[in-house]
């Protein structure tokens, strides 16, 4: 058995990718194979099918699951495994999010082919890699997002674990002002799902605005 042989699990649900980042990819494998899962439910069947991996790279956006929380179940049926985030999502806090989760690296997919190579290249060899190449503001990791007192009190029922319904009850409005106000929270953290929001909101430390209307 080769011991330099390296295997990568690729969770993403974009075909033409994959097949490009397998080709790019395939001389860093030393006859090693990149498998590629869909879904989180596949990548979960991957991680089981017995195969060892030495590296996972993981998109944010999967159509089963967000790639954040997936990242638990991901860690738990492989333990040790290195993972990075490759990610198409520039904003600053998808970097921010991902240091948060104590992931291994952060690939951009806009990343030059040379750079995401030598990326790949340090994460097997047992180092972290973030790509820092995305747009960077001083301070970003502490910036505080401008949310309105309404938007804040939507994101701190998020936080709580209320359901649309239960914050339409507890906020006094109506479901679908409780929806135009989340598609507004996202848009101002830059993010696109619950989870994702209410990590910001965590890191954030909000507390519930009193009520001034």
């Amino acid at each position: 058995m080769n011991p330099f042989v390296r295997n990568i699990l690729l969770i993403d649900d974009h075909a033409l990718l994959q097949h490009a980042l397998s080709a790019m990819l395939e001389p860093l494998l030393s006859g090693g194979e990149i498998i590629c899962a869909a879904s989180a439910q596949e990548a979960v069947g991957a991680l089981r099918s017995g195969k060892h991996f030495h590296l996972i790279l993981l998109d944010l956006k999967l159509p089963d699951s967000d790639g954040l929380r997936l990242l638990t179940v991901l860690r738990k049926e492989a333990p040790g495994v290195p993972v990075a985030v490759f990610s198409g999502q520039d904003a600053p806090i998808y970097r921010q999010l991902a240091r948060e989760a104590d992931v291994d690296g952060f690939l951009g997919k806009s990343m030059a082919p040379s750079a995401l190579i030598e990326g790949v290249r340090i994460l097997l060899a047992g180092r972290r890699f973030f790509d820092d190449s995305g747009p960077r503001v001083a301070g970003e990791s502490r910036v505080r997002p401008k949310l309105s007192p309404k938007q804040e009190r939507v994101l701190c029922c998020l936080m709580e674990g209320l359901s649309n319904k239960e914050i339409a009850i507890k906020l006094d409005l109506s479901e679908r002002t409780v929806k135009m106000h989340l598609t507004s929270v996202y848009q101002v953290l830059g993010v696109n799902t619950r989870s994702q929001a209410i990590l910001v909101g965590q890191s954030l430390n909000l507390s519930m605005p009193a009520q001034d209307d």
